[in-house]
């Protein structure tokens, strides 16, 4: 690590690579989180499937520090600036792609364990948990093939991929706390109590 002011300086701003790598696989945690909130508050059990799927959402996310070092590392490591930035090496196109199919396989994971929830009888709280989880499980889909078509544009324009990833992972951060706000508007249920989901 460089010891001058300038010199610290000017490399800490060409790891920016290494920053986006790191605000991508951030958020996109972050929205795995939400996501596996939102499933663990709408159901009362837990089968040996969902602990299965459960256990390689887990794998998978456990990999994504590698994945954001190998992005991290080989994203315009021919040209660490922003111009010709559609110029793209086989080496960038590889890391875009081992990150997106990483994050496609996370995303695919949480997708199928709230599909599992939303489908198994006995593991929702109660109907209106179970529509709730079916309702998550298809944005989760949503959420899933976006991923993995950013992967498929990975292996032709790197930049553009992450950028991708980053934006649908910043999209599934926001958009339950929306729908949360939404659904606390809706109005009280026919018994007069306030609606919970």
């Amino acid at each position: 690590m460089p010891t001058g002011q300038h010199a610290l300086l000017q490399a800490l701003g060409d790891e920016w690579p290494r920053y986006v790598g790191y605000f991508v696989s951030f958020t996109f945690i972050g929205g795995v989180w939400i996501a596996h909130s939102n499933l663990t508050r709408f159901i009362k059990a837990a089968d040996a499937d969902l602990m299965r799927l459960n256990l390689m959402l887990l794998l998978f996310v456990s990999f994504l520090p590698f994945t954001t070092g190998v992005v991290a590392t080989h994203l315009f490591a021919s040209n660490l600036s922003f111009h010709e930035v559609t110029i793209s090496t086989s080496t960038e196109r590889v890391a875009a792609v081992v990150f997106g199919l990483n994050l496609t396989l996370a995303a695919l994971m949480i997708y199928l364990m709230l599909r599992h929830a939303g489908r198994t009888p006995g593991l929702a709280a109660d109907d209106v948990a179970e529509e709730e989880l079916q309702a998550f499980a298809k944005e989760r889909r949503s959420a899933m093939l976006l991923q993995a078509a950013a992967t498929v544009v990975g292996g032709f324009l790197p930049l553009a991929a992450v950028i991708f990833y980053l934006a649908v992972s910043v999209f599934f951060v926001i958009d339950p706390f929306r729908r949360m706000r939404a659904r606390a508007r809706r109005p009280a249920r026919a018994n007069g109590e306030p609606a919970e989901y």
